[in-house]
């Protein structure tokens, strides 16, 4: 249960223009693991209130979260129109407003082209605020996306002061909806780093006697399981055994379970569900990460596969896998609908400890970059150019 904390008698911003500790809201549908490393980080530089429009929803999974986050927050409720586990629930309730109102923000960081976010464009044009919208979208993920998604980024892209990208990508895709290059920060998605890269740090490479992959996400179509399953049995003779874990939950776990089953793939293990702080045990476990999704913004997993040193094998149809990986280099890119060529790519880590090991450092000195601190400073960074209006361009920040 998240606990939830007062808030002041509504009034506008005070005027100054910059501010030693900022008072903005962080306004979210639900809270997730990755965001809330964020939120801590910025809280001990802006005076942050975190809201949340519920508890959870479909997309979340069953995260156990502490009632002490660690930062001031609140969950906002009221009516929503439930979606699909798959995506964004619509938040409707005109208590966004009138707690935006109570909270008297000088800012407001506001996820996506959402209904909370025209909210939060309505304080700020009734106080004065600055708005800031943040998104891992891009544009092949957004390329699905129906009238109103468009016409929502319309009316909202020349309205806010500034965006910030959760990845370079994004960052792309702010430019194409026309947002100047001046107001787009680029602050790079992360999550609980530490125990991760503490795997990393201590990984022994050697050879073992099997290639162990791992997969980690829900188990709907779009993951893409059902492809690495097909690839895993059409892959040609190796010198070395090559199991999967499967971690994750989800409505096509039986179809997936009837697939290995009827294809007589061995050695794939069903795990289930896993918290967070279960999690980095899988990744210590595993020598190779294989995120073979068909459409994902980002794609957290990558990089927290990436933290543990593990060699990654990634579709191009992910956020993360643009973001991040160079192929051949950090990591070898796919599209998981040609499974032998997938096949094929995890033979050759099969038949080389070497590679693995290769690209498994590579891809670890990349994520030791990405720690919610550096994240925070960026945010921090957006939010105080933004109050002050300066102009930089989002390359200068750190990555």
């Amino acid at each position: 249960m998240l606990d939830s904390v007062s808030v002041s008698k509504p009034s506008a911003p005070d005027p100054t223009p910059v501010y030693a500790r900022p008072r903005v809201v962080f306004l979210t549908d639900i809270p997730t693991p990755y965001m809330i490393e964020i939120m801590r980080a910025l809280s001990l530089n802006a005076d942050l209130l975190c809201m949340f429009c519920a508890a959870s929803a479909g997309r979340g999974m069953n995260w156990n979260f502490e009632s002490k986050l660690g930062f001031q927050h609140l969950v906002i409720g009221g009516m929503r129109i439930k979606r699909n586990a798959d995506t964004t629930d619509y938040y409707i309730s005109p208590r966004i407003f009138w707690r935006l109102l109570r909270a008297r923000p000088q800012a407001i960081i506001s996820g996506g082209f959402s209904i909370p976010s025209v909210y939060a464009y309505l304080y700020c044009k009734l106080t004065g605020a600055k708005l800031i919208i943040y998104s891992d979208g891009t544009s092949a993920y957004e390329k699905k996306f129906g009238r109103l998604q468009h016409a929502a980024r319309k009316v909202l892209v020349p309205r806010a002061s500034g965006f910030i990208a959760q990845s370079r990508p994004a960052a792309d895709r702010f430019e194409e909806l026309g947002a100047e290059g001046r107001r787009i920060f680029l602050a790079p998605h992360t999550t609980n780093m530490a125990p991760l890269l503490t795997i990393g740090a201590s990984r022994n490479w050697s050879e073992r006697a099997e290639l162990r992959l791992l997969v980690v996400g829900r188990l709907i179509p779009r993951k893409g399981v059902g492809h690495l399953i097909r690839a895993l049995a059409a892959m040609r003779p190796t010198r070395r055994p090559v199991s999967l874990t499967i971690v994750g939950s989800g409505p096509e776990e039986p179809e997936l379970r009837a697939l290995v089953q009827s294809l007589g793939v061995g050695g794939v293990r069903f795990v289930g569900f896993v918290d967070q702080d279960r999690l980095p045990a899988h990744y210590a476990a595993a020598d190779v990460f294989v995120f073979p999704t068909l459409d994902d913004p980002f794609g957290m997993v990558l990089l927290e596969a990436a933290a543990t040193g593990l060699a990654l094998v990634a579709s191009e149809h992910a956020g993360a896998t643009l973001d991040f990986i160079k192929d051949g280099e950090s990591g070898f890119v796919f599209d998981p609908r040609n499974e032998h060529a997938l096949a094929e790519l995890i033979a050759k880590l099969a038949d080389s400890p070497d590679l693995t090991r290769d690209l498994g450092l590579a891809a670890y000195k990349l994520a030791r970059l990405r720690t919610p601190e550096r994240t925070a400073e960026n945010y921090l960074s957006a939010i105080m150019t933004v109050m002050a209006d300066r102009k930089p361009s989002w390359k200068q920040l750190r990555l």
